[in-house]
C-alpha cells in the first residue's frame, strides 16, 4: 500500500489592492454618519427617532398611543411646536430620503404633523431637564418669533428665568404675521406658544426694545 503524500496548500491571495494580486492593506472602516433626513434637517430633528418609535412599536412593546407619546418626547427634544411645523414646514428632509431611491420618500411632515396634533389633544406638557437649574441670571429674549420662542424654551427648560419681549400685541411673529390662517390655524400656533410660556417664560407684548 503506497503512502500519501501531503500536499501544501498555496497561500490565498487577496485581490483588489495590487494588480499583481497581492494582499490588499485596504481595511473596511467604520465611518459614523447621520441619516440623510437628519442631517438635511434645518431644526436638527431627530427624524428617524420619532419615525423608529412609531413604527416598531411593538417590538419596543409599546402600544400605539405609548409609542405617539415617545414620538412626540422625542420630537420636542429639538422643537417646541411639532403640530406648527407639520404645517408650514417645506420638509427637506424628504427630498434625501433614503426611501428615493427604493419607491418614495417616506411622508416625514405628515407624520411630523400627526404627531403635532396627537400632543395637542392629549394636552401633552413641555418638561423641564432634570439635574438643571434654578439658575439666578435672567435673560431677555428679543422677538416672540418662532426663534425667539424657541430660544426662550430651551433656556427656560435649563433653568433660566426667560422674558420674551416682542413689538406687536401677540407673539408668534411671522408665524402669525407672515402665514394665512387656511396654511396655519391660529388656534394651532396659540396652543404651541402657550406650552412654552406654561415652562415659566413671561410674555411681555407691545413693547418695543432700542
Amino acid at each position: 500500500m503506497g503512502l500519501l503524500k501531503k500536499k501544501k496548500k498555496k497561500p490565498l491571495k487577496m485581490g483588489g489592492g495590487s494588480p499583481s494580486g497581492g494582499i490588499s492593506h485596504e481595511r473596511p472602516q467604520a465611518v459614523d454618519k447621520l441619516p440623510p433626513c437628519v442631517r438635511d434637517c434645518p431644526s436638527g430633528n431627530d427624524v428617524r427617532g420619532w419615525l423608529t418609535a412609531i413604527a416598531q412599536h411593538e417590538k419596543q412593546g409599546l402600544t400605539l398611543d405609548q409609542a405617539y407619546d415617545k414620538a412626540w418626547e422625542i420630537e420636542v427634544e429639538t422643537n417646541p411646536f411639532p403640530g406648527v411645523m407639520g404645517r408650514v414646514c417645506p420638509h427637506p428632509c424628504e427630498g434625501v430620503c433614503n426611501r428615493n431611491h427604493k419607491d418614495s420618500p417616506v411622508a416625514i411632515n405628515s407624520v411630523e404633523r400627526s404627531i403635532g396634533d396627537w400632543g395637542m389633544e392629549r394636552d401633552l406638557k413641555l418638561t423641564k431637564l432634570d439635574g438643571v437649574g434654578p439658575y439666578d441670571e435672567k435673560i431677555a429674549v428679543i422677538g416672540a418669533g418662532p426663534s425667539g420662542l424657541s430660544c426662550a424654551y430651551h433656556l427656560a427648560r435649563r433653568g433660566y428665568k426667560v422674558t420674551v419681549f416682542d413689538a406687536y400685541d401677540k407673539p408668534g411673529g411671522m408665524l402669525r404675521y407672515g402665514i394665512p390662517d387656511y396654511r396655519l390655524p391660529r388656534d394651532v400656533l396659540d396652543k404651541e406658544i402657550q406650552r412654552v410660556l406654561d415652562l415659566g417664560v413671561e410674555l411681555k407684548t407691545n413693547t418695543s426694545i432700542g
